[in-house]
């Protein structure tokens, strides 16, 4: 596949650049679609079945039948192609700040979306604040903000979210079933390994319960929770003084605000 598209780093159907765009949307970090993989990408590219990003939501049983990954050799639709249908259909409804990370908007990531979904909570929302609004986001700043609102302003990028729209993703929050944020406000540092949670899941709870999970220890930590092989930042926390953790006060930190 041509690797070479022109300069712009967001080339609507240069292939290589389409498939690279394909295989991000589909990451366990974005919409986390398992039986979309690189050489699937690339075969719905090269087959003609997907020109950009906009349509990945509407595949048909059909168009996959010009597929060779996702069809047997009669050209009727595999189990690789059977799933992939599938996930597509179950990641409709995901939550927002998915959805945003899987637009390839430049400086938005994990922490970034989940920020501004938290806040907004819808795209509408989002599209129509300001960027100084959403600047003001704790995370965010101008940065973010400036390349959130530059991104919508390219026709075919707005185009790709009215159309995952009208396929039937959710494009906001049901701040119902939202947790309670009884980390908010607070900066918390897991090391180690816990038993319960993975490194990815530990950072996904205190998220979602309005904390800010850092990467490193420093005088603005209020929690570091210590699991197996801690490593040099349990000894940094003790050294700055830092609220040191187990899991079990980890999880009542989590549930009720307090470890004790």
């Amino acid at each position: 596949m041509d690797g070479i598209c022109g300069r712009s780093p967001n080339t609507r159907s240069c292939p290589a650049q389409l498939a690279t765009r394909l295989e991000y949307i589909a990451s366990r970090g974005a919409f986390d679609i398992e039986a979309l993989g690189e050489k699937g990408a690339q075969d719905l590219i090269a087959s003609g079945v997907l020109i950009d990003e906009s349509t990945l939501f509407d595949l048909t049983p059909e168009d996959l039948e010009k597929s060779s990954v996702y069809t047997t050799q009669k050209s009727a639709v595999n189990a690789s192609g059977k799933k992939l249908l599938n996930n597509l259909q179950e990641k409709k409804n995901t939550d927002l700040w998915r959805v945003l990370v899987a637009l390839p908007i430049r400086h938005v990531g994990p922490t970034a979306a989940r920020a501004l979904a938290a806040r907004y909570t819808s795209m509408d929302a989002l599209r129509a604040a300001t960027v100084e609004e959403l600047a003001e986001t704790d995370g965010v700043g101008a940065i973010i903000a400036e390349s959130f609102k530059d991104w919508f302003e390219v026709d075919w990028h707005r185009e790709i979210v009215d159309k995952w729209r009208a396929a039937g993703v959710t494009m906001e929050d049901d701040t119902s079933d939202a947790p309670e944020q009884t980390l908010e406000g607070l900066t918390v540092v897991v090391t180690g390994t816990l038993e319960n949670y993975s490194r990815d899941e530990a950072k996904e709870v205190i998220l979602s319960r309005g904390g800010k999970a850092a990467g490193s220890v420093s005088k603005k930590t209020d929690y570091v929770v210590v699991g197996e092989n801690a490593g040099s930042k349990e000894q940094k926390a003790r050294d700055l003084g830092r609220s040191i953790l187990n899991e079990e006060q980890f999880t009542r930190l989590l549930d009720t605000g307090s470890p004790d």
